[in-house]
């Protein structure tokens, strides 16, 4: 095997819990990884790190694909789950990995410190790189290429020789047989590694009544073959005695012993490779709820689940088949159409990269120009929809942003000021929540707040305050309380294409994913009215989830969409504004 580095071990390190399935992933190490895992199973930081670092060890300077739904998340969830596993692991950056930057280069008196299967190398990847901006190097040279569905020019014209993909329920089918192209090549180098021209996919459960969702992983199982991984398996248990028995005699420093020993492990360690090599045990498929990994995440976290009653814990938790329908939504009319993926401008796909932090620049369809526009939500998450209109009456939605709680309202604003620094035309016209205009009269309301955290800058040394070129609209004063039953009606409408004086809405499917989801996870409630007849309204249960939930499982990013869009005079468009609707289900 190649090097690993070696990490001190004294009475005073800390054990490291592996969870039952991600020890089996590790013990078989298949060519084809396949796995749909519940919410918490640590797929990314246990299973998906360790078949990392094996492959840095089997394939030192072999180059392979990491591939994302979008960069952000990429660079916001997936690579911070990624450092750290690591980490836990004891890799280090700028010890054994570096990322977004060129390794360094070792003089010869230091690569003297070097082991000798290294000195050739040590950071040297196999391929050439024309540059390291969303590339993570090993100390082996095995360099990962980060790409994303939402920059697919990324990942064009290059060879490579395994991908790794999470979340890849997000990914449709046509574009994972297209990148399936770019395994190709190096087979005199690595043609022997078994995971050579290998997938390893991870998601949690599709539901494919929601739109972007796909189940094309559900299909690989038919290509596993279980007596083959049970022969792998069964290799990896013997073998993993054969080393146990040779630490046990090279601890009693019994040379004799310890030689037959390591005979062993090698005769067995390549019976485990060919096994792994072989089409019956090169494809492992599994599914599992987060149960796997219930001693890390205790008891009481699946209680509080299941007690909180919100309608994700089959799927999410349980990785139970959805049996949802889609006509229970709440945007009913909402389609496939309706979102656009061509949202980032292909030039600035390598200007940004994984170390770095992107700008409106990276927005095709955002004119710099002119005004924009935003709906805010408050609460304990923060919601921020970012839109402008276009010619031939259309209306498209730029970006999405959000902080959760104890971040707030500066936070908020700052990282708008950041994302929107390069924008010409400094005017952002606002529509929120009516109880932004809670206490405007005393002058201390949210929305007030949030227009002088964007137009006003305070040093935290000195407490001056700084006048910034950003001028906030402030679109809602006075505005009363949308029904959620009008709210039906109006997306029905606007979604529907019913009232052409209202613009055709086109949202950003990657840089507004959070607001995605939420339109087409929010779900229909009846309410009887007190004339016996039912009203529609929208279920908010799922605000009730853990904060850390809210972005991607709640209806509160929806709400930042409703303030955007229905704005007075739009509302007026929409002739049917009955307080109390009779039952519209049929709608």
């Amino acid at each position: 095997m190649a090097w690993r580095p070696k990490i001190k071990k004294t009475v005073d390190t800390a054990i490291a819990y592996m969870n039952w399935l991600a020890q089996m992933a590790l013990m078989i190490l298949p060519k084809f990884l396949y796995m749909v895992l519940g919410r918490g199973s640590a797929k990314t930081t246990e299973i998906v790190v360790e078949r990392l670092i094996a492959m840095a060890e089997d394939m030192p300077g072999a180059p392979i694909v990491w591939v994302s739904d979008t960069y952000s998340n990429l660079q916001k969830n997936v690579l911070p789950s990624v450092l750290e596993g690591l980490e836990r692991k004891g890799y280090r950056e700028g010890i054994h990995y570096v990322i977004g930057k060129q390794p360094p280069e070792f003089s010869e008196a230091e690569k003297e410190d070097l082991p000798s299967e290294l000195r050739e190398h040590f950071w040297k990847p196999y391929n050439r790189l024309v540059t390291y901006k969303h590339t993570m190097i090993w100390y082996t040279g095995l360099n990962v290429t980060f790409g994303s569905l939402d920059r697919p020019a990324s990942l064009a014209g290059r060879s490579y020789v395994h991908v790794i993909g999470d979340e890849v329920k997000y990914f449709p089918e046509h574009k994972i047989a297209n990148l399936m192209k770019a395994l190709r090549g190096y087979i005199i180098k690595y043609g022997k590694s078994p995971f050579y021209l290998g997938h390893t996919f991870t998601t949690d459960m599709p539901n494919t009544a929601n739109i972007g969702e796909y189940d094309w992983i559900l299909k690989q199982v038919n290509k596993m073959r279980k007596w083959g991984i049970l022969r792998v398996l069964k290799a990896a248990f013997v073998l993993n005695e054969a080393i146990q028995e040779r630490i046990y005699y090279q601890q009693r420093n019994d040379l004799e012993e310890t030689a037959k020993k390591l005979r062993t492990e090698e005769r067995w360690r390549e019976r485990w490779r060919m096994a792994r090599m072989h089409k019956d045990g090169s494809t492992l498929f599994f599914i599992a709820s987060s149960l796997v990994n219930v001693d890390i995440l205790t008891p009481n976290w699946f209680a509080d689940a299941v007690a909180s009653d919100l309608g994700d814990v089959d799927t999410a938790i349980l990785s139970l088949k959805p049996s949802l329908e889609s006509g229970d939504r709440f945007y009913a009319n909402i389609a496939d159409f309706h979102f656009y993926k061509d949202g980032l401008d292909p030039k600035w796909h390598d200007r940004f990269g994984i170390a770095d932090i992107a700008d409106c620049r990276e927005l095709k369809y955002l004119n710099r120009k002119r005004a924009i526009e935003g709906g805010l939500d408050f609460g304990n998450m923060m919601s921020l929809t970012i839109g402008q209109p276009k010619p031939n009456n259309e209306y498209r939605v730029l970006k999405f942003m959000h902080v959760l709680s104890p971040k707030h309202i500066v936070h908020l604003a700052a990282e708008f000021r950041e994302y929107f620094d390069t924008q010409e035309e400094k005017v952002l016209n606002l529509y929120y929540d009516r109880a932004g205009n809670n206490q405007k009269d005393a002058g201390v309301d949210q929305a007030t707040a949030f227009k002088n955290a964007i137009e006003w800058v305070t040093n935290e040394k000195t407490k001056t305050r700084t006048r910034t070129k950003w001028k906030v609209n402030l679109l809602s004063r006075n505005q009363g309380i949308i029904p959620q039953q009008e709210e039906y009606i109006f997306m029905q409408t606007i979604f529907g294409g019913y009232n052409k004086k209202l613009p055709k809405i086109f949202i950003d499917m990657y840089q507004c994913k959070p607001l995605k989801a939420s339109l087409e996870l929010a779900r229909t409630k009846i309410k009887p009215t007190k004339t016996g007849g039912k009203m529609i309204t929208k279920n908010k249960t799922s605000e009730s989830l853990p904060i850390h939930r809210l972005p991607m499982e709640s209806t509160n990013p929806s709400d930042s969409f409703k303030y955007l869009m229905m704005r007075r005079e739009w509302r007026a468009l929409v002739k049917s504004k009955a307080t109390n609707i009779e039952d519209t289900s049929s709608v």
